[in-house]
């Protein structure tokens, strides 16, 4: 029997690794489409990046639904063509779940709430410098932010700007069709907000929450809730060929 996880107000989120399982024992919850896009990555560690993901997602969403993974039906189709890589929805008996993907390195993360889109996103910090990527990612003020702490700060000062921007554009569908300079977000160690952004949607509405990815990433969950608070739990997927939801929310081997 598998039990609901999600409680009024929350945003769950599920951490895996892509060498957690077989892709084999993860692949046979996925469906057509998304089989066809594992098959195109040339990179095997991209493949298994991206099977993760898709099984994680069906996992963490059946949880919540009552059904099994493969029963669950998501929808990746892009809005501007017919490539099936666009911001996962689910539909159904699923449509009231927004949801959200994200994978760097060996992480992997899927949010799950019912309190309004979502955008997740996680990244390694670079070992390398960061100033080409800043000047096409961050606003005048931001660019300011960065170049006033020690050059061994920026690396990871840069990736919790980034993370923020692209979340809060994940949340919104847009990506980055809208350039991520046109999005200004809090200083890298303040409490994350979004300041400003060409969108309708007031930036109070979207609410930020630090993630803990471990050691050498950082993650952030962004929620257009509106008025609404929202707290977020996370979750750890462990190995194991099946799966099922015990009582602390941890998917375990069945």
């Amino acid at each position: 029997m598998i039990a609901s996880v999600l409680t009024q107000g929350q945003c769950q989120i599920w951490w895996a690794g892509p060498d957690d399982r077989t892709e084999e024992s993860m692949a046979v919850v996925l469906n057509e489409r998304e089989l066809g896009r594992a098959a195109r990555f040339r990179r095997a560690a991209d493949r298994r990046r991206f099977v993760t993901g898709a099984w994680l997602l069906r996992t963490a969403s059946a949880a919540q639904l009552g059904t099994s993974p493969q029963d669950v039906a998501v929808d990746r189709s892009c809005p501007d063509c017919d490539r099936y890589h666009g911001k996962p929805e689910l539909k159904g008996d699923g449509a009231h779940l927004h949801v959200s993907i994200s994978h760097s390195g060996d992480r992997v993360v899927v949010a799950l709430t019912e309190e309004g889109p979502l955008g997740v996103d996680v990244e390694a910090v670079p070992a390398e410098p960061v100033d080409d990527l800043a000047r096409c990612a961050l606003t005048a003020w931001e660019q300011a932010q960065l170049d006033a702490l020690p050059r061994h700060e920026r690396y990871e000062a840069f990736v919790r700007l980034w993370v923020r921007k692209e979340a809060a554009l994940k949340a919104t569908g847009h990506g980055l069709r809208i350039s991520p300079t046109e999005v200004e977000v809090s200083g890298p160690f303040a409490e994350p907000a979004l300041l400003s952004w060409p969108l309708d949607i007031p930036p109070a509405h979207v609410r930020f929450r630090s993630l803990h990815p471990g050691d050498g990433y950082v993650a952030t969950v962004a929620v257009i809730t509106g008025e609404s608070a929202v707290t977020v739990a996370e979750r750890r997927a462990l190995p194991g060929r099946t799966t099922r939801v015990v009582d602390d929310g941890l998917l375990v081997a069945a």
